[in-house]
Order: C-alpha cells, then structure tokens, then sequence
C-alpha cells in the first residue's frame, strides 16, 4: 500500500509538473508490485527485460519524470534497447575523521550489512575521510543491538506515521508502577490504534493525547539508544532498547530529560508531552518492536 501511495503520488506531481507532456506517457501499462532495491552509490542500474520507466520507478522509489530527465528520455518513453540508465544517486554521508561502520550505522539506523552491500565495501571495511558512503534507504532497527551508542542524529522516517490531530479517545490508559513487564508510558487516551489507519496508512504504534508537559515514562527498563530530532515528522524522539531485542520509541515529546548511553529503570521519567513534529496537538506516539518489527502495545502492555 506504501508503494502505491507513493506511486500516485508521483503520478499527480507528474501531471502538475509536465503539463501537456502527460498525455504522451503511456499510462496503460499499470506499474506492477516491484520489490524495493536501493539505488547504488553511483546512480546507474541495469535494465532489466520487460523494464518500463514505471517498473524502475517503482523498484527504486523514484518518480518517472526524474527518469526521464536523467536518461533526456523521449515519448513514448521506452526502455527498448537500453542496458543501463541513469537513476537519481542516493542520499550519501561524508566520512569524517573517526567514522566507523558501527556509528553511521546507528546515526542513520541502518544495518551495517546493508552498508557494506550497497557501497561494495571489501574487508577491513576501513572508512577514509572524505569518502562518500551510500545510505540504504530502509531503516534497520537491529542497529541498536550495537554495544555502544554515542553517535547522534537520525535521518529517514519509519517509526510509523505522522500524528493527526486527537479525535474522539478510543481508550483511557493509565501509567502503572506496580507491572512486572511493559506498563503503559504516560495517563491519556489513544486517539489512534496500531495498524491500518485512513487511507490505508500503517501505524506502527498509538498516539496517546495527554496533557500538556505530563511526564512520560520508561516503558521498561533498559538503555537509551537514541535521543534526537532528526526524523522530523516526530519531532524530539527517544529509543530505549530493552532486553531480548525489545525496542520502545516515544515521538513528538517537549521536553527530554535523559541522554543517551544512560542506564534507565522502568518508570523513570525520560521527557514531557509535547507537540513537536508533525502533531497538531500535544500527544505522544509510542511503539513497541520486537528487534526492527512493530507489535501492538495493547497486546503487550498492562
């Protein structure tokens, strides 16, 4: 469903940005469920038979126009005959003095191994300054399996979709002190479920309206993986990392009260209800993942 929204998407910012070029596209052939590869750092792709400029947007998550104008394709636009075109490069990162695998990994919350494949590293997988390395478009949440996190700053999104303004509470749920597992992490109401949300779109946790600078809490005890605000439709955004690959986030806080690195119990106080990102309203999401894959909390949380 993420791909098709996408796909529409790019077919409406087609059509507004071509004008009367739309017409020549032949929209018959209906792109088709592809899966999704990242672009290599240089940008250049073998055609593959059958490939049509929508199978190839759709594989690489990039609109048709932009291959168009990077190959200056002509209508009708075929593929016919060509072995390799032109996509748009990658967002890449510029090696620094000091970086490793292991930090641009946890900064941008990709796997090391997806590193390693997508830029063709050889071992040692030594890093030299100045170097550009290619960042995987999909988020790994395993990266937090790492044994140290010093590196800050995020980049991307996944952590499941932008909050909308509370409607009508669908539960009460209440902070307790007392559950020997996970315990719910602030007193509100869900104004949103996990799962398919309007349009299709998938929530990978709940939003839970509260009040204004209500103090939100460690789900569990572990350690602070990640303090930032990187990933901006959640604005401030704090992960813990728990035992057994159990990962909790908590978006759109005020303010925040731990670092990361630190050592938390369950219940302490790790930020405030707020309304940073793209919230309209004070609230916080929270998810539960089992290593990188999103439960519902309801099923978890007492």
């Amino acid at each position: 469903m993420r791909i098709l929204l996408l796909l529409i998407s790019a077919m409406v910012l087609m059509g507004c940005s071509m004008g009367k070029e739309r017409a020549l596209l032949p929209l018959r052939d209906t792109p088709q469920r592809e899966a999704v590869r990242d672009v290599p750092p240089d940008g250049i792709i073998m055609v593959e038979p059958g490939d049509t400029i929508y199978t190839v947007a759709n594989r690489y998550q990039v609109t048709p126009r932009r291959i168009i104008l990077s190959n200056q394709l002509a209508p009708p636009y075929d593929l016919t005959g060509r072995t390799t075109i032109s996509i748009p490069k990658p967002r890449g990162h510029p090696v620094r003095q000091g970086d490793t695998l292991d930090s641009i990994s946890r900064r941008y919350r990709v796997s090391k191994a997806d590193l390693i494949t997508l830029n063709a590293l050889e071992p040692p997988y030594s890093l030299r300054p100045g170097m550009e390395i290619a960042i995987p478009r999909k988020l790994d949440y395993s990266s937090l399996d790492a044994s140290a996190f010093k590196s800050s700053g995020a980049s991307g999104s996944g952590i499941g979709r932008k909050a909308v303004k509370p409607k009508t509470p669908i539960r009460d749920v209440k902070f307790s002190e007392t559950a020997s597992d996970f315990t719910w992490p602030v007193n509100g109401s869900i104004v949103e479920r996990f799962g398919v949300a309007a349009k299709g779109v998938h929530n990978d946790g709940v939003n839970i309206a509260a009040t204004p600078g209500a103090p939100v809490r460690a789900s569990l005890g572990g350690e602070v993986a990640f303090v930032g605000s990187g990933l901006k439709s959640f604005g401030n955004l704090v992960l813990i990392k728990h035992q057994d690959g159990w990962i909790t986030a908590y978006a759109h806080l005020g303010e925040v009260s731990v670092k990361e690195g630190q050592s938390i119990k369950k219940g302490t106080v790790i930020g405030a209800v707020g309304q940073s990102g793209k919230v309209d309203s004070p609230q916080l999401h929270f998810e539960l993942r089992k290593s990188r894959q999103p439960v519902n909390p309801e099923d978890y949380l007492s």
